[in-house]
């Protein structure tokens, strides 16, 4: 049977393992004919698979690494354990504006921390785990799926044959192409959390989401960062105005920004990356993170009839591959990569797939946000977007240092923005300490069609920094 491991292997990553790819796991026998068989066992495989299982189909799951996918072992849980731990060290040593000081700075035990980190990640897969989705009564399967005709795959020599069929193999992080790179202690968002020791110098490759994340979680841990942009600005998807808090806040943090550059060579001898405008940056550890690529390979999607390209498996706007009884949903699937949008994709598929409800993915409104701090969220049309499809948008605008929590609690760097479109709100951005918190009503109100006078006619709780959402509705209305 295939096996899956993580480093290091202390008992928080035994336990990940042991729930979310057991090494004595016994594959049940194969049905003769599954009304569902979901490749991947990650956020939209296993929503799948339950959402199927739950309305009384046979379903069989097919999972060749961890149970739970990139969100539970690589991604949102051990990152944002990671950024809890930093902002506890930040706000330590940040004592002044309220009145105290600890006196020397906060000493990190930088291998205690990544301990709670994989203790995060182990209590998270626990939900996910192998034996939790078999007792719900999907037949688990461990190992490499490929198609074998256009209504079957094989697995560890066993062959499910279905009736519809879920891709939802995910994603995993691009490496580029970079001369001497391959002989470097490089680490991406799979490895990162294998480090037991704080590194020195850390250089990050990358601007987007992942990165600054992480670039600055590992300043306010002790390292020293510098961050490669190959654009103009961080954060590149979002509005302008939300890339401009983030890079002063980096800039204050000291973390070291190199904006229009783009690694160019790598000299692992002496330590030194090498940029484009002829830098060379001194370096313990490179954390790259310039993307995804869809996990495709090996499956054998020309078998089975299944189109496929760099950006993922085609599909329409019912999630329907050119296999008309097989789907897809999640990474593999859709330009958001987040593991929201996979738990809703893969409901959708579901239900489209199986009761044939011919729901739409377009008409999803699928919100994101990056947890820097303070966080990026956003939701619906930004001014970049709205100006590249021609549309005419109005844009209110409320500093956070409007609102009194805010102020109150030392966070009045951000802003609230608002967009409407014949006086319908069709996008909003909050740059605020926990701004992905409070994104719900903004997605609510776009789906609903709100106003601002709708949105400002809700009661809000006072004093909160959510009010800032009340306050520029005020003014838009």
């Amino acid at each position: 049977m295939s096996t899956a491991t993580i480093a290091p292997f202390d008992a928080p990553n035994r336990k990940t393992i042991a729930q979310g790819h057991p090494t004595d796991w016994q594959s049940p026998q194969p049905k003769d004919r599954y009304d569902l068989v979901v490749i991947g066992g990650g956020p939209a495989g296993l929503t799948a698979a339950i959402t199927a299982v739950k309305a009384g189909h046979t379903v069989a799951m097919v999972e060749r690494n961890l149970m739970g996918g990139t969100c539970v072992n690589f991604g949102c849980t051990p990152s944002k354990s990671l950024i809890r731990a930093a902002r506890a060290v930040y706000q330590a040593r940040d004592g002044e504006k309220f009145g105290y000081t600890l006196g020397a700075a906060p000493q990190v035990n930088f291998a205690s921390v990544m301990t709670r980190v994989r203790e995060m990640r182990a209590f998270s897969g626990s939900f996910d785990a192998v034996s939790v989705a078999a007792g719900a009564g999907i037949d688990v399967f461990l190992g490499d799926a490929h198609f074998v005709s256009s209504d079957a795959i094989a697995v560890e020599g066993q062959t499910l044959r279905f009736k519809k069929a879920v891709i939802a193999s995910g994603s995993k992080p691009a490496v580029p192409s970079l001369p001497g790179l391959d002989t470097a202690h490089y680490l991406t968002n799979e490895t990162v959390f294998e480090l037991s020791k704080l590194p020195q110098r850390l250089v990050c490759i990358g601007a987007g989401t992942i990165n600054c994340e992480l670039a600055q979680a590992f300043r306010r841990l002790g390292s020293e960062v510098d961050l490669i942009c190959s654009g103009e600005r961080l954060l590149i998807a979002e509005p302008v105005e939300a890339s401009e808090v983030i890079t002063r806040q980096l800039q204050a943090e000291g973390v070291r920004l190199h904006l229009n550059a783009k690694a160019t060579s790598v000299d692992s001898e002496q330590q030194r990356l090498i940029l484009s405008n002829g830098m060379e940056l001194a370096y313990d550890v490179i954390l790259i993170a310039t993307g995804r690529t869809v996990n495709v390979d090996g499956m054998g999607l020309e078998v089975a009839g299944v189109k496929f390209n760099a950006s993922g498996v085609e599909t329409n706007d019912y999630l329907q591959t050119t296999n008309p009884t097989v789907y897809a949903a999640g990474d593999v699937a859709l330009p958001e990569k987040y593991t929201h949008a996979a738990f809703a994709t893969a409901k959708l598929a579901v239900a489209n797939a199986i009761d044939g409800a011919e729901k739409r993915v377009s008409e999803l409104i699928i919100p994101h946000c990056t947890y820097t701090d303070p966080e990026v969220a956003h939701v619906g049309l930004t001014p970049q977007t709205a100006a590249e499809r021609g549309i005419a948008i109005d844009t209110y605008r409320l500093e956070l240092g409007q609102v009194e929590r805010a102020m109150i609690d030392g966070e009045a760097d951000g802003f609230i923005a608002l967009y409407t479109q014949k006086g319908i709100i069709v996008g909003a951005t909050f740059v605020a300490a926990h701004a992905g918190e409070s994104l719900p009503i903004l997605t609510l109100a776009i789906m609903q069609k709100m106003t601002p006078a709708d949105l400002a006619s809700v009661i809000y709780c006072y004093p909160t920094q959510v009010e800032a959402i009340q306050r520029v509705a005020a003014l838009a209305s």
